[in-house]
C-alpha cells in the first residue's frame, strides 16, 4: 500500500473509518448520558428540591448508570473521588473537542497522514479508558461501603431504570 493510498485492503476509505470511530465515541458518550438519566429513579432532573443544573453537575459518564442511581451520600462521594483522581469530566470533554478538531484537520489535508490520525485516535481512546477505569474503581468502592439493604435498593433502581430504557428503545407496535 502506498503512502498516498487512502483506502484499506478492503477498499473502505481510512477517512471513513476515522469518521466512524469518532462518531461511535461521541455516540457512546451520548448513550451514557441518556442511559444514566434513565437509570435515575427520580428522572433526569434529580430528586425534588434539586435544580436541573445540580442534577447535571452530579452526573459523570465515567460512572455510567451508577452516576445517578447511587443513593446519596454515595453519589456525591463517588463524584468527588472521581474528580480528585481524574479531574472534572468537562475538562476531558474539552480535550476530546481539541482532538476532534485535530482529526478534522488531518482528514481535510491534501496529503493524508495515517500516523497522525492513529495518534489522535489513540489519545482519544486513552482519555476514555483512563477515566472509565477510575470510574469503575470509584463505583466499586462506593458499593462495597453499602449495606446489603442499600445494595438491594440500588439493584432495584437500576433494574427499573433499565426496563424503562428498554421499553423506550422498543420499536412502535404496528
Amino acid at each position: 500500500m502506498s503512502g498516498t493510498d487512502t483506502s484499506t485492503r478492503r477498499g473502505f476509505p481510512i477517512w471513513a473509518k476515522a469518521l466512524l470511530a469518532v462518531s461511535l465515541a461521541l455516540n457512546l458518550l451520548v448513550v451514557g448520558v441518556v442511559v444514566g438519566a434513565r437509570f435515575d429513579g427520580d428522572g433526569p432532573k434529580g430528586p425534588p428540591g434539586r435544580s436541573t443544573r445540580d442534577a447535571r453537575s452530579s452526573f459523570d459518564p465515567a460512572l455510567g448508570p451508577f452516576s445517578r442511581s447511587l443513593p446519596d451520600p454515595y453519589r456525591e462521594q463517588a463524584i468527588q473521588a472521581l474528580r480528585e483522581r481524574a479531574g472534572d469530566y468537562r475538562d476531558n470533554r474539552a480535550q476530546l473537542a481539541d482532538q476532534l478538531a485535530t482529526m478534522l484537520t488531518i482528514l481535510r489535508a491534501e496529503e493524508f497522514d495515517e500516523d497522525a490520525l492513529r495518534a489522535v485516535m489513540a489519545a482519544q481512546t486513552e482519555v476514555f479508558e483512563r477515566r472509565g477505569e477510575i470510574g469503575r474503581d470509584v463505583v466499586v468502592e462506593q458499593i462495597a461501603a453499602m449495606s446489603a439493604d442499600e445494595r438491594a435498593a440500588l439493584a432495584a433502581r437500576m433494574e427499573e431504570g433499565f426496563k424503562r430504557a428498554m421499553d423506550r428503545a422498543k420499536p412502535p407496535k404496528r
